[in-house]
């Protein structure tokens, strides 16, 4: 491996970093949705997408939210709209998080244009190297997040 390579390699992914934080700062300055609020609903819908809405103690954890935190986010959401509390599980004390129609609906007006330009990038891409890129961004994940956690660690 190159070391210039590598290191090219991680600008370019800093810079992607930071391309989405502008794109997420933008949009959510644009619809008065603040950026916690855009993480959580993001973590709902991929909890949703794996088939089991999430509790308030899978989003604090998943956001590194204390249980205030958290309370005051979920009290945010509930109040715009975008999401419901529900007691769906046999232990009724169980709380699950659902995204609504709405959430959705804004969603895909505040990211429907991102997901247009990316899919045009991608586009451009064999199903290979696709899948290549795809396990290349999923290590890359792993890897922040581990880092992260041997920071706290310390």
């Amino acid at each position: 491996m190159d070391p210039n390579n590598a290191r090219e390699l991680v600008l370019l992914l800093q810079q992607f970093a930071q391309a989405s934080d502008r794109y997420v700062e933008s949009t959510g300055a644009r619809h008065q949705t603040h950026r916690t609020d855009m993480n959580a609903l993001a973590a709902i819908m991929r909890f949703e997408l794996a088939g089991n809405p999430p509790t308030p103690g899978d989003l604090a954890r998943e956001l590194s939210l204390s249980s205030p935190a958290t309370s005051a986010l979920l009290d945010r959401l509930e109040r715009s709209g975008h999401i419901e509390r529900l007691r769906v599980d046999k232990d009724r004390r169980v709380v699950r998080i659902r995204m609504t129609e709405k959430a959705k609906a804004d969603g895909q007006t505040m990211f429907g244009p991102l997901a247009v330009s990316m899919m045009e990038v991608i586009s451009s891409y064999g199903e290979r190297d696709i899948a290549l890129i795809s396990r290349f961004m999923a290590e890359a994940i792993a890897g922040i997040d581990q880092a992260s956690r041997q920071g706290t660690a310390s």
